[in-house]
């Protein structure tokens, strides 16, 4: 057997070594517990704002339409783009609640609430952006049929907004 093996077994070997023993770690263990109170814990990092700011449904409608130009004129075939996307409703904000359930089985929900002055008052959960009712895409190239299948299935993938709700027509240029 290793020496330094045989020394540990030593250190075990009678009762009162190895009561001495129990008793040191049962210290030494209360001793940690102790010094653990004066480590500050780590605070969780609060939530910042989103760096996407909240916003209005015509300004992410305007935002999507620039995005979609830019995005359908590098089509091939293509040519010149004018976007409109029209929004089912305008964004939503969801805020928590605490749902508690008393003794009779019934249940009872309420906001979270800030502390007092704060805006909003009460915790936000999530901001849902406002959903894509329809995209009308005019294209110079908008009456070739295979043109108007790419940009109805880059539309539909980008918005989710689904074919049906998709028109791209031919775009004349008037001057």
């Amino acid at each position: 057997m290793k020496p330094y093996l045989q020394k540990l077994l030593e250190l075990f070997k009678g009762e009162k070594k190895l009561l001495n023993l129990t008793v040191a770690a049962g210290i030494l263990g209360l001793l940690l517990i102790g010094v653990s109170e004066w480590i500050p814990e780590r605070q969780p990092e609060q939530a910042t704002e989103s760096t996407v700011s909240a916003l209005s449904a015509e300004e992410y409608a305007s935002e999507l339409e620039t995005k979609l130009e830019t995005l359908i004129q590098q089509m091939e075939g293509a040519g010149n783009v004018r976007v409109m996307v029209t929004m089912a409703e305008s964004s939503r904000t969801v805020y928590a609640t605490d749902t508690a359930t008393d003794g009779n089985g019934s249940t009872r929900s309420e906001h979270l609430l800030l502390a007092d002055g704060s805006s909003p008052p009460a915790l936000v959960e999530t901001t849902q952006l406002p959903q894509v009712q329809g995209v009308a895409v005019l294209c110079e190239g908008g009456d070739n049929a295979a043109v108007q299948a790419r940009i109805t299935e880059m539309v539909d993938v980008l918005t989710g907004a689904g074919a049906s709700h998709i028109s791209v027509e031919r775009l004349t240029l008037q001057q």
